[in-house]
């Protein structure tokens, strides 16, 4: 599946006023991702979203990470498109991170030292399987969306997965291990 045809998808969700609008944006990001002007976060949020995504999916010798396959303009685009109460969640979230970090450091979460950094996202993902307070579950959804927009992007779905599309195969083998 091409990531043109993925964030299609994933705007279907969108309200039908505003579809054709996103599509064309989707359009435009997966096409041409430097063209793409932020149309929902400030360029600190954009900042601050692309750290946290690639803290989520770190580049690694395998593939490059979140960062690279601008995570943070998809999760902008979707949530651009979204209802007010996502959006006001979005702005919500990374404001707790902010909070937090704070309290931790006394500084912006970009100005914390790696270690810092490491350990706010570790707060923020402590809850992960059962989220109880409102930066838990901010982290359930940075987290589900820096997947959805990871592995729709050209990076994620060809250099991480290696996926080389649908082909027909000659034959089927079946598994080659001898305790099969």
């Amino acid at each position: 599946m091409k990531r043109r045809t993925a964030l299609q998808v994933v705007t279907a969700a969108i309200g039908p006023g505003q579809l054709a609008m996103a599509q064309h944006h989707l359009i435009t990001l997966a096409e041409a991702p430097e063209s793409y002007k932020p149309r929902f976060f400030n360029p600190e949020q954009i900042e601050l979203l692309s750290q946290l995504t690639e803290m989520i999916i770190p580049a690694d010798a395998h593939s490059p990470g979140a960062k690279e396959a601008q995570v943070s303009l998809f999760i902008d685009l979707i949530v651009a498109h979204s209802a007010p109460d996502i959006q006001e969640r979005w702005k919500s979230g990374l404001k707790l991170v902010e909070t937090e970090a704070h309290k931790r450091s006394d500084r912006p979460f970009l100005k914390c030292s790696p270690a810092d950094q490491d350990s706010i996202l570790g707060t923020l993902a402590a809850g992960e399987a059962d989220p109880r307070t409102e930066l838990e579950r901010f982290f359930a959804l940075l987290k589900l969306m820096t997947i959805d927009g990871y592995y729709t992007s050209s990076i994620g779905i060809h250099r991480e997965l290696q996926y080389k599309g649908n082909a027909v195969l000659a034959r089927f083998p079946g598994c080659s291990h001898s305790e099969h």
